[in-house]
């Protein structure tokens, strides 16, 4: 464990799970699990949610760094740094997922499930992922 955390987690526990209390108390349904590209594919398309998903920025950039970079060339940061994206549309027949990035120039980028997979469950990323309800009052049930 990096040392600022050892030195950081006594007081962060303690801050988090005050802040998960009191989500649980206004309502907002918390999960700890995980749960698979699939599965975000199909609550995107039932239209009912959009998600914020935390990321590994590098894995999620690399299928255009790969375009635009010549093989060998890129001698960019492997490491992991976290960012988050929102997923809000998915393309069964094309298996593509579209996602509004805030460190991408373009408006809206589609990325494949292979890659939003990998860069959803890198080290670091916990898995974590919002899902937010687009019906008005349906907040606080739980998506199936």
């Amino acid at each position: 464990m990096e040392t600022f955390y050892k030195e950081q987690l006594p007081t962060d526990v303690v801050r988090v799970n005050m802040l998960f209390q009191k989500a649980l108390e206004a309502g907002i349904n918390i999960q700890c699990r995980s749960i698979s590209g699939k599965d975000i594919s199909l609550l995107i398309l039932s239209g009912k949610y959009i998600a914020i998903a935390l990321v590994d920025q590098y894995k999620l950039s690399q299928s255009w760094l790969e375009e635009v970079c010549l093989s060998g060339f890129y001698g960019g940061n492997t490491g992991y740094t976290g960012h988050y994206i929102v997923i809000c549309g998915y393309d069964a027949e094309a298996d593509l997922f579209e996602i509004r990035d805030p460190a991408s120039p373009r408006r809206q980028e589609t990325i494949s499930l292979k890659r939003l997979e990998e860069a959803r469950k890198s080290f670091g990323t916990d898995e974590d992922l919002l899902l937010i309800s687009l019906k008005k009052g349906e907040n606080k049930k739980s998506p199936p």
